[in-house]
């Protein structure tokens, strides 16, 4: 297991990361996560991922190309256009806090290691190891199970340039998405739970020989205590996403009958790069770390299309808003491969969300919602998200912001969320951060106006 897990250490790039995630998520939970419309900023996370209607012309390009007619004057003379770089989001389970002590400890290896000592020289002190041991990897699956494992990573750059009632912009960014949908069997809870009983039943006194007749299943072939960890039937369907979009949106606003319109469009260039497999705790063919990230590797499978985004946006009454835009308008299917079990098909379905907001000089207040349930992945439970987000700018430099989020579908659970955005000169930093009992994630994007 650890061999597994400890490649989630490794230095970061997009597809390494990918690929360790995908084996770190080996048997370790059960998740409810899909394909969902997504987060890709600073601001949108901190506001909860209200950004439909409220978002301002930098943000267009990742939520509705619209917003970037949404503007006023020409672009030679406001200086309106942004440049992000970095641009920086993640967001992961809490339960993956369990997992990473599991793999700073070496759980399953401090408990063949205690294993070996105890069958080497049977002693008291020794058999409390192997209970402490058997105990602390027992605690991390209580942890773990039937909980969600999941992150959701974006980097990219953008340059928004808005102009007088149109404007455009481009980004390129990469999201990187992984799950696990595990089973954690009782034979493995019952297992670890003999063996902690067995070993403190040593550890107070009781004779070695008497344990080892009251649990017969505990001894091997070779009359010694066996080792529980090549002997764990929990497994793990594995899935993730590296999805690397290049698009180039426009917009432009036309009046009908008397109501200013703006519609946005981003043609784009898609690489999603899908790897999904079946793993379990003792797969004897995994000798380590690296071993286990290459065959998660194999599965690997790639498309490469053309997809498109578009949007509408209208003002009302000045200062109130009403958003809708379509993500991947075009529906693609392609099928991945396994090492073992029948190859399963990956669906990338369009995501559209509606808008509504209220904005003023000073105060910002949005709300988003999810028109149909996100695309699982797998077989996780789909999510259908309710955004609430509010902007109060303090000073003309200085916004802050805080968000909500409610998922429909109750597959996750209510989000709570808060940041800040610093504007000096041209110099532009937005922090983010988010909260729930199952998730956590944080932003930060630097750019700069010209």
């Amino acid at each position: 297991m650890s061999a597994l897990i400890s490649s989630l250490f490794r230095p970061f790039s997009p597809k390494h990361f990918l690929l360790i995630l995908g084996s770190s998520l080996t048997g370790l939970a059960t998740t409810a996560y899909g394909i969902d419309y997504g987060i890709y900023d600073a601001r949108a996370l901190a506001m909860g991922g209200a950004t439909v209607a409220i978002g301002d012309t930098s943000q267009a390009v990742y939520y509705n190309p619209a917003l970037l007619a949404l503007h006023e004057g020409d672009k030679d003379s406001t200086r309106d256009g942004q440049v992000y770089l970095p641009n920086l989001v993640a967001q992961a389970s809490t339960a993956l806090e369990p997992a990473i002590k599991a793999v700073n400890d070496h759980l399953d290896r401090e408990l063949s290691d205690a294993l070996t000592a105890l069958n080497s020289q049977t002693s008291p002190a020794n058999a409390k190891l192997v209970a402490n041991s058997a105990s602390d990897l027992r605690k991390v699956l209580d942890k773990v199970a039937n909980r969600d494992l999941s992150v959701d990573a974006f980097v990219g750059v953008s340059a928004s340039q808005p102009s007088d009632h149109e404007g455009g912009a481009f980004y390129m960014g990469v999201r990187t998405i992984g799950v696990g949908t595990s089973t954690i069997s009782k034979a493995d809870e019952a297992l670890l739970d003999e063996y902690i009983g067995a070993m403190n039943q040593i550890a107070d006194g009781v004779s070695p020989i008497i344990i080892a007749m009251q649990h017969p299943d505990l001894i091997g072939t070779n009359g010694k205590f066996s080792d529980p960890t090549s002997r764990l039937t929990s497994s793990a369907q594995i899935s993730a996403l590296l999805i690397a979009e290049w698009g180039l949106a426009l917009a432009k606003e036309f009046t009908i009958e008397q109501q200013p319109i703006m519609f946005g469009f981003t043609p784009k260039l898609v690489r999603v790069d899908a790897y999904r497999d079946t793993a379990d705790f003792n797969n004897s063919s995994i000798r380590s770390v690296d071993d286990g990230v290459n065959q998660f590797s194999d599965t690997k499978s790639s498309l490469t299309t053309f997809n498109a985004d578009v949007g509408v946006a209208t003002v009302l009454a000045d200062h109130y808003r009403v958003g809708f835009a379509i993500k991947d308008l075009v529906a693609k299917n392609f099928a991945t491969k396994q090492i073992s079990g029948p190859d399963l098909t990956v669906k990338l379905r369009p995501r559209s969300r509606l808008g509504v907001g209220y904005i003023s000089e000073d105060l910002t207040l949005g709300l988003d919602y999810d028109v149909q349930k996100s695309t699982p992945i797998a077989n996780e439970s789909p999510n259908q998200q309710l955004s609430l987000g509010a902007e109060y700018k303090l000073l003309s430099s200085l916004a802050l912001r805080l968000g909500y989020r409610h998922d429909q579908a109750g597959a996750t659970a209510n989000l709570s969320s808060a940041g800040i955005g610093y504007q000096g000169h041209r110099f532009i930093a937005d922090l983010g951060y988010s909260h729930s009992s199952d998730m956590k994630g944080a932003s930060l994007q630097l750019g700069w106006t010209f």
